[in-house]
């Protein structure tokens, strides 16, 4: 297997082993080179590592001697002294800390890593966000319960969407296309911002800035998804997509446009999939639909069916509405992901609903008269 796909650590695993690789590097001793070549494998194994060591080492600098700092579950006794030393240790740790970790990840990661650093498999749980940045600039944030590949190499930059939803911030490349597949489609772009979310049988696009290609593509038999998604399924699936000479294009959308791309009839042979009708957005319904990406779910008159079906991706709650004709009551607000509690009140208190809790995870919205 190859060492540098991600062992879907959870954040507090990856923050926990950047704050102990912080106080190693700070420590009197200089790191050995048996030390460096570990934490040179740690950073490979996923962009999100490097991120979140040089996000950890930001925050300490800036955090000292103003606030006590938050160390991440699980540090050990070590570290939580160490800790009480950089409280009240002044910018003179901080000035040091930074220039002995600065030093330090030049050689661990160098000025220019390889492209096929960043490749691997990226995972979120019910309920979580993760953003990860790639070697060359580019940007992704994965929503709750997404999964997708990532293949770079000297000549392409491909994405595999395996289920659920990512916002991609694109640096512009023009020798290295982005292409990110999902389902049948391929949704290619230069130096754009877009999401994509994959459904059952549909992928919707919505294009925030720039421009972006789409296409219908076939995998054949390689086409992952159905089944157990290893890294060489995956790796076969995209390579046999990107060398697809059949590669069909379904249209172009522009920033402020979104689209539905639903997958071809794998009953009907050669059938592929198609693009429904390209839909220009305003501002406001463009913020709603990434909201997520702020830890917010917005809602201007969606019907509570929709409501709920989307507040259920981020929970593992199980919500049913027991009255049919509420279903289609009208629903605004604005909720932060993870707070199920905040739009449970809010459905009583200002849409005139009962909400009841049975066991630990299932809860029943019903209209206030029912019993």
């Amino acid at each position: 297997m190859n060492s540098n796909v991600a062992r879907f650590s959870s954040r507090e695993t990856i923050a926990k082993d950047a704050a102990e690789w912080l106080v190693m590097l700070d420590r009197e001793q200089p790191p050995s080179d048996e030390e460096l070549s570990r934490l040179r494998s740690w950073m490979n194994e996923s962009p999100a590592h490097r991120e979140e060591l040089l996000s950890l080492a930001r925050m300490w600098e800036m955090m000292n001697v103003l606030t006590e700092l938050s160390v991440p579950l699980g540090v050990a006794e070590r570290s939580q002294m160490r800790r009480k030393q950089l409280i009240f240790g002044g910018l003179r740790w901080a000035t040091a800390a930074v220039a002995l970790i600065s030093a330090a990840l030049f050689f661990v990661i160098g000025a220019d890593p390889e492209p096929d650093a960043d490749n691997g498999l990226y995972a979120t749980a019910i309920g979580q966000q993760q953003s990860i940045t790639l070697s060359d600039g580019s940007s992704i944030v994965l929503n709750t319960d997404t999964q997708l590949s990532v293949d770079y190499a000297d000549d392409y930059r491909s994405i595999y969407l395996l289920r659920g939803e990512a916002l991609f911030e694109v640096s512009e490349d023009k020798d290295r296309p982005f292409r990110v597949y999902a389902g049948d489609g391929r949704i290619e772009a230069v130096g754009t911002a877009f999401s994509v979310y994959v459904r059952d049988n549909t992928v919707d696009v919505t294009v925030t800035e720039g421009k972006v290609a789409v296409a219908s593509i076939s995998h054949g038999q390689t086409k992952p998804g159905s089944g157990a998604n290893s890294e060489s399924s995956i790796s076969a699936a995209i390579s046999e997509a990107d060398n697809d000479a059949s590669a069909k294009t379904l249209g172009y959308l522009e920033g402020g446009q979104v689209t539905t791309i639903t997958s071809g009839n794998d009953e009907i042979a050669n059938s592929r999939s198609t693009m429904g009708e390209i839909v220009t957005i305003d501002e406001q319904e463009l913020r709603k639909r990434i909201s997520w990406r702020d830890g917010i779910l917005t809602f201007s008159g969606d019907s509570l069916e929709a409501v709920v079906e989307e507040v259920s991706r981020y929970t593992t709650l199980t919500i049913e509405i027991a009255d049919p004709e509420i279903k289609a009551i009208k629903i605004g607000g604005r909720f932060p992901i993870g707070h199920t509690d905040e739009m449970f009140d809010a459905l009583e208190a200002n849409f005139g609903l009962s909400v009841t809790q049975f066991g630990s995870n299932r809860v029943v919205v019903a209209g206030a008269s029912s019993p």
